[in-house]
């Protein structure tokens, strides 16, 4: 009679390891969304952005049991706003030789600035260069110790119009598309310790920003899906380019 080889057990999956993320542009209301979502995943979130009293109130509502999330106020456009955010991280969270103050950060910057082309300006360019690019590159370029420390990530969000430009936003596409190209010269650069990605987003829908439903239609028809993205599909995507461990240089569409 001939014996029947069990299947060996399986092994229990490890618990996930909580990170510590920063969301840069975190009052933003895909800044908002993504923060939540990493806190409803057990990370602990680290926030700045350039308004006091709503980095105060997204502090609180993240409290998940650890208390408030972190956070430092500094307005990208300034000079010193990485240097400022940096301090901040120092002495809100101290690093360690083990550990920095962060381990990986997600760039949610805004604003979405409308520049027709009959008024743009040198001074356009230059304020949404800096706060699209040149302040998010230094910032990484400034932590990126820390992130090599933990093996982390960068996420940054893009815009589709890199590559399919409309109109009336001149500044913001020349400026999205710089650090598009930035983020993946640094990917080159901090390869192996540290992974930096892009989220290239279509559309995302804004009820309370665009009541009009025949413009919405309009746009909407412009996407091969017919509709608009949510704030819930941006975060999911945005989680999960944070955990491809083996993704680097990467640029992920979505909303086509």
């Amino acid at each position: 009679m001939t014996g029947v080889s069990a299947r060996p057990a399986k092994s229990e999956p490890r618990p996930r390891q909580s990170r510590r993320v920063l969301v840069v542009g975190a009052t933003g209301r895909l800044g908002v969304a993504i923060a939540e979502g990493l806190a409803d995943r057990g990370d602990e979130v680290v926030l700045t952005a350039r308004d006091p009293n709503k980095l105060e109130q997204l502090s609180a509502a993240l409290d998940r049991g650890r208390g408030p999330a972190p956070y430092v106020c500094a307005d990208l456009t300034h000079r010193d706003a990485v240097s400022q955010i940096v301090e901040g991280l120092r002495a809100a969270i101290p690093p360690t030789a083990e550990r920095g103050s962060v381990d990986d950060i997600v760039l949610a910057c805004g604003p979405f600035p409308r520049t027709p082309f009959d008024e743009l300006r040198r001074e356009d360019l230059e304020r949404t260069l800096t706060v699209h690019c040149i302040a998010p590159l230094l910032l990484v370029h400034a932590l990126a110790g820390d992130l090599a420390k933990a093996k982390g990530a960068v996420c940054a969000l893009g815009d589709a119009g890199t590559t399919r430009p409309y109109e009336h936003h001149v500044a913001y596409l020349t400026a999205k598309g710089a650090v598009k190209t930035g983020l993946r010269a640094l990917a080159v650069e901090l390869a192996p310790d540290v992974r930096v990605n892009i989220v290239e987003l279509g559309i995302v829908a804004d009820p309370e920003a665009d009541a009009d439903p025949l413009r919405q239609h309009r746009l909407a028809t412009r996407s091969q899906l017919g509709r608009f993205g949510t704030a819930e599909e941006v975060v999911h995507v945005v989680l999960a380019q944070l955990d491809a461990s083996w993704a680097t240089g990467e640029i992920w569409g979505i909303g086509r």
